[in-house]
């Protein structure tokens, strides 16, 4: 195809999705020529206010804590001894398997800075994930993805330990898989190996795969699907780049959710805190209106989009109900479910996880009121540099300039997802991005030393706009679809930009046999 009608289709391809974000431009302006390696090094940069230290101790109990139940005590004590010292985690996963091309990407970025700074206080990989999202969700929170190769082409195949459903059931609120789900899985294994769609070879791998990450007694016993995650995800990952030879440092997954909600139950209400006050004091009721309508991850009366800080879940519904403050409750829009705005039944009805926080409170707690840097991806830097900004004004109208001074300096224009670095190749075909599961079963000796070829001769602008066809299809709605525009492939974007003569695989597929 012309260069010219490419390098047309690009352009305006990328002001189209530039135009919706407005920080992410930005952030282009002034990273976009950086080596990714250059890049990711300043996520260990932390920009700290200087009265942080007492809520910073009360958010690192917290992780301790949830840590511990998790992953045990020592690996406990280092992730803490870490936070002290290097203040920040990433929030751009969706908490189920870590297959995915989007969230093993942004987490292989963190591993290769964490690594290159060889400093033995970065043991760990830590990801508060939101655990909010439908299990339907397009990254597949509810299995493992990985490729096969047939008729001479990539085929994306999904093992699912949760069945497909009509509606949206939440992740953070689903119940752990048992034995049958596993049994499941073996017979979806089988019959791909029966209609060849894999090989034995893959067929073995993951049939082991599956016993000794999945099956083992003490996943089939955890209390819900998250822990189940968390703890499988901290095995999986280790194995990536076991044919290179190469020890990751430990992945840690903790919800978001539920560090917020041990939060604001042990700290925030009773307290007189600028949380307390956002979530009961009916004099910020205006104030919240008027400075987060239409943000998104926050609400919108006027488009009755998002909800008033919390999602409600009662029991026996699979989908969100949307709330809105009325007086001293929380209403559903028919309001045929309400709950009043008192610490107890807020409490009660968080813990039970009937009530959900959303974006815009998840990060008032962690960034805006304990300061964590949190990296994300292309939709939070945009959103939550608004909300951070909009937090302050409504601050300094209400007169809490120590809110102010706590919140300036939290950083949030670190972004860390949709930047590309793991790639699956296959002989005479275009590179594709690969799984984590594409890592296992299709990497060598020397698949982590081309991951380190691609971070340290990308730059940031060559990772991120291969997607922005799929960002563009995020960011419009359907009807308003510029088709010509879509005409442009992720892999005609790497052509035009010359990545394929950086780039190296991760992994190397071959047809099976």
């Amino acid at each position: 195809m012309d260069n010219a009608l490419l390098l047309n289709r690009f352009e305006r391809l990328r002001n189209l999705v530039l135009a919706k974000r407005p920080i992410l431009a930005e952030i282009l302006r002034k990273k976009g020529p950086k080596k990714l390696l250059d890049y990711a090094n300043e996520y260990v940069d932390v920009n700290l206010a200087p009265a942080l230290p007492t809520r910073q101790s009360e958010l690192l109990e917290t992780v301790h804590e949830l840590t511990q139940e998790r992953f045990g005590l020592e690996v406990a004590d280092s992730v803490v001894e870490q936070l002290k010292k290097y203040y920040f985690v990433s929030t751009a996963d969706h908490l189920g398997p870590l297959t995915h091309p989007f969230f093993v990407n942004s987490n292989l970025l963190s591993a290769a800075t964490m690594l290159a700074h060889s400093d033995p206080a970065l043991k760990n990989l830590i990801v508060l994930g939101c655990a909010n999202v439908s299990y339907n969700n397009s990254s597949f929170p509810r299995g493992l993805l990985f490729n096969s190769f047939t008729n001479g082409q990539y085929e994306l195949r999904k093992l699912a330990f949760l069945p497909s459903k009509p509606d949206p059931h939440i992740v953070y609120s689903i119940g752990p898989y048992g034995a049958d789900a596993i049994e499941k899985i073996h017979i979806s294994l089988n019959a791909m190996l029966v209609k060849h769609e894999i090989g034995k070879r893959e067929h073995g791998i993951l049939h082991d795969l599956i016993e000794e990450i999945y099956n083992r007694p003490e996943i089939l016993e955890c209390k819900d699907y998250c822990d189940q995650a968390a703890k499988t995800n901290f095995v999986l990952w280790k194995k990536f780049f076991q044919a290179s030879g190469v020890t990751l440092p430990n992945l840690i997954h903790l919800e978001k959710e539920t560090v917020v909600v041990r939060l604001i139950n042990k700290y925030h209400l009773y307290q007189d805190t600028i949380i307390n006050h956002v979530l009961f004091d009916p004099e910020y009721e205006d104030y919240i209106n008027n400075y987060f309508e239409g943000i998104y991850g926050s609400f919108s009366r006027d488009q009755a989009r998002g909800t008033y800080l919390f999602w409600a879940l009662p029991k026996g519904h699979r989908e969100y109900v949307q709330l809105w403050r009325k007086g001293n409750f929380l209403v559903s829009k028919d309001e045929s479910y309400r709950i009043e705005l008192h610490p107890e039944a807020i409490k009660t009805a968080m813990e039970s996880r009937e009530l959900i926080p959303n974006i815009l409170l998840k990060f008032m707690v962690i960034s805006f009121y304990y300061g964590l840097k949190c990296l994300g991806g292309f939709n939070q830097v945009n959103y939550l540099t608004l909300m951070k900004n909009n937090y302050i004004k409504m601050n300094a109208d209400l007169g809490n300039y120590r809110s102010i001074e706590m919140c300036a300096r939290a950083q949030t224009k670190e972004m860390i997802d949709g930047l590309s670095v793991a790639f699956l190749g296959s002989p005479g075909k275009p590179f594709a991005l690969a799984t984590g599961i594409d890592l296992i079963l299709y990497g060598n000796k020397d698949s982590w030393n081309n991951l380190m070829h691609v971070v340290q001769s990308l730059t940031f602008d060559e990772a991120f706009s291969p997607l922005l066809p799929e960002i563009y299809r995020i960011s419009y709605d359907k009807k308003d679809w510029d088709e010509d525009v879509l005409q442009i492939t992720d892999k005609e974007i790497s052509e035009l930009m010359g990545m394929d003569d950086k780039i190296r695989p991760s992994a190397m597929i071959y047809p099976h046999t």
